[in-house]
């Protein structure tokens, strides 16, 4: 009798641990799917503000577009990829560069290039400003009247407030493929807020 109940009780912990299982791999199954999704409708909406950053480009006569004025953000947070339209509205092919300007208690911090986003000097000017942007600062080849769409994120600063954030773009006069603002001829800039919590 004491066998014929431990083999019970050992076919009823199998079953039990096969259900388990199964019930595992469905659930798993289940939040991949959703992710894909979720995955898919993001990729979806960049591509149609990024349609619609064209098609603003095309019916105005802006040099620039970014379609936020201000971003809420957490301390320390990332953003979702913001495009950023330029449209060369000169006669002739331009090689246009983009970079940044972050407002601070001590005045304007500058990233210029992406190799100098790592962490935003904080001993420089004795700011403890610590934001970070990633985008392409390579040079953007532009016929007249094309229009093209950076991509740009921001890591909001650690410490609350309001930040104000300022798009610079920049004609490569200089043919170095680096944006500098003694060099480089100034082409149209767009401010915009972060808005730390």
């Amino acid at each position: 009798m004491n066998r014929k109940a431990s083999l019970e009780l050992s076919i009823q912990a199998i079953v039990i641990v096969v259900i388990a299982f199964v019930v595992l791999g469905l659930g798993l199954g289940f939040v991949r799917g959703q992710f894909k999704s979720m995955e898919e409708t993001a990729s979806g909406v960049q591509e149609q503000i990024k349609q619609q950053i064209l098609d603003d480009l095309r019916t105005s006569n802006k040099k620039l577009s970014f379609p936020a004025s201000e971003m809420k953000m957490a301390a320390g947070e990332l953003s979702s990829a913001q495009g950023i339209g330029i449209k060369n509205t000169l006669d002739s092919m331009q090689e246009f560069l983009v970079g940044f300007e972050v407002r601070t208690d001590t005045g304007m911090e500058s990233f210029m290039s992406f190799e100098t986003l790592t962490a935003s000097q904080p001993g420089d000017s004795g700011s403890d400003f610590d934001a970070i942007i990633s985008w392409d600062d390579s040079p953007q080849m532009l016929g007249a009247g094309d229009s093209v769409v950076v991509t740009a994120s921001f890591t909001a600063p650690s410490s609350f407030g309001n930040y104000l954030y300022k798009i610079l773009v920049y004609i490569d006069t200089d043919g170095d493929g680096l944006l500098n603002k003694d060099t480089d001829t100034y082409y149209d800039s767009k401010t915009f807020f972060i808005r730390v919590n």
